[in-house]
């Protein structure tokens, strides 16, 4: 759905009624107030803000999503991504997927990932694109963005006043929507813009640069940022840096937390820091997790804590996981394991990982299987390795060798025998890459805790060595 607002011409017009309406006339006027709502959510038609904010606080919950989309489309993200949550807790899938769509946008993935999920499981095509879309964008950003951070998506460019909007599907289709949203405006550098991308694809190259120059001496934030995303596509993230730096520096957040994640991989901690507050002070939730990864390098657990639970409020899997981490480094335990189940049942692979290294630990192995089976097959390296230590303690050799053989043991975190997980460390695992290991891996694996007098582990070691007669 696109909504926008409409302005009402006065006061009085529209279907506003006085303080001393009569019921009869305060029933037209909900029954027209419920007609405009009904079109809005429908059919995008436009609705006066007022109108749509008074049947939004009535309780519509129609009327929330359609007050949540059009306080996205102003730039109001903050206010529209309550009013959405609220809509779809109440059960509104297209809440769901605007809520999803404004994530996808500034290229938090695994949040919009969780607002999509639901709805497409019931079917609905849209919110199955959606998905097709992220899994897209996650590809591209493997592809081109420096682990472990999570830059803003190549993509065409997203309207600033348009947050919670679909993407468009090109740039023509991106161009159209800002002629509508901007219709008195010629100068408005998005319709300068609109008109180069339009003149461009009619092969009037000399008006297209025109319009293209006027666009980028505005200084406009979204229109730097389409420029730089632009230059990603021709030269890559690093490539494209300067650009991307340009939009950042005009105040585009989602630009802002990719020049932190840019400088801090080069080590370049301090610039890094100022960018990544300038997005946190926007509301950008990656950078919250980002930020408080660096603060809790330098030993700021406090100031970490801080942006981890920053994250937790915005619903971010990772900002669970990180300060479940961090509050295990503080010895408190039981403040670890309650956010690391969030984390776990909201899919963050680390975070189960962890919850099946705890269990373990508690010598509770049939509950950890499943949990690492799942990290397991959503490719963590880690996982797996504890998977192979599961299976092979109750003889399932088969299966433990074929996990063995697809993980890369660079990519596991060292340490002594045990499950792995459960460590003071931050951020995803690095991806697996197969280099078939032999069998002595999981003696390696099973030797401390047989040393230790598991029973389990030493019949599972003597398997590996064939001796007959174990179980």
């Amino acid at each position: 759905m696109v909504a926008w607002w409409r302005r009402r011409a006065g006061r009085g017009s529209g279907a506003a009624g006085g303080a001393d309406d009569g019921p009869a006339r305060r029933a037209a006027r909900q029954a027209e107030l419920d007609e405009l709502i009904r079109a809005a959510y429908e059919e995008g038609a436009p609705v006066p803000e007022e109108l749509a904010a008074e049947a939004a606080c009535a309780g519509d919950v129609r009327a929330m999503t359609v007050y949540g989309i059009g306080l996205g489309n102003r730039g109001a993200v903050k206010e529209a991504e309550e009013w959405l949550r609220r809509a779809r807790a109440a059960g509104d899938q297209m809440a769901a997927l605007a809520l999803g769509t404004l994530f996808m946008d500034r290229g938090e993935f695994a949040a919009a990932e969780r607002y999509f999920r639901p709805v497409a499981e019931t079917g609905h095509v849209g919110a199955r694109q959606a998905l097709a879309e992220l899994r897209a964008l996650r590809e591209s950003a493997a592809r081109g963005g420096p682990p472990p951070s999570r830059p803003e998506p190549v993509r065409p460019p997203a309207d600033p006043a348009a947050g919670s909007v679909p993407p468009a599907a090109s740039p023509a289709e991106w161009a159209g929507r800002q002629l509508l949203l901007h219709p008195d405006d010629d100068d408005h550098p998005h319709v300068l813009m609109a008109m180069a991308v339009l003149k461009a694809e009619e092969g009037d190259a000399a008006r297209a640069r025109a319009y293209f120059a006027g666009a980028l001496a505005s200084g406009d934030p979204e229109v730097l940022f389409w420029v730089s995303r632009m230059h990603v596509a021709q030269d890559g993230l690093h490539g494209a840096r300067e650009h991307v730096r340009r939009a950042a520096d005009a105040g585009h957040t989602g630009s802002q937390h990719t020049m932190g994640v840019l400088l801090a991989e080069q080590g370049d901690t301090t610039r890094a820091e100022h960018y990544y507050r300038l997005a946190a002070d926007a509301g950008h939730t990656d950078s919250y997790v980002n930020l408080g990864v660096l603060l809790r390098g330098r030993g700021d657990l406090d100031g970490a804590e801080r942006y981890y639970r920053r994250a937790v409020e915005a619903g971010d899997a990772g900002g669970m996981n990180n300060l479940g981490n961090l509050l295990r480094q503080r010895g408190d335990m039981a403040g670890a394991e309650r956010w690391w189940r969030e984390a776990a049942d909201a899919g963050d692979t680390d975070a189960l990982v962890s919850c099946g290294a705890v269990l373990a630990e508690r010598g509770d192995w049939d509950a950890a299987e499943p949990l690492w089976r799942r990290a397991a097959e959503a490719g963590h390296a880690g996982a797996r390795l504890n998977l192979v230590g599961a299976l092979a303690r109750t003889g399932r050799m088969e299966e433990a060798e074929r996990w063995l053989r697809s993980v890369d043991t660079d990519a596991v975190v060292p340490g002594s025998s045990g499950p792995h997980g459960a460590h003071p460390t931050d951020g995803p695992a690095a991806d697996d890459r197969p280099v078939g290991p032999d069998l002595a891996a999981v003696a390696d694996w099973l030797g401390g805790p047989a040393r230790a007098g598991d029973a389990d582990a030493r019949a599972a070691l003597d398997l590996l060595d064939g001796e007959p007669g174990t179980a």
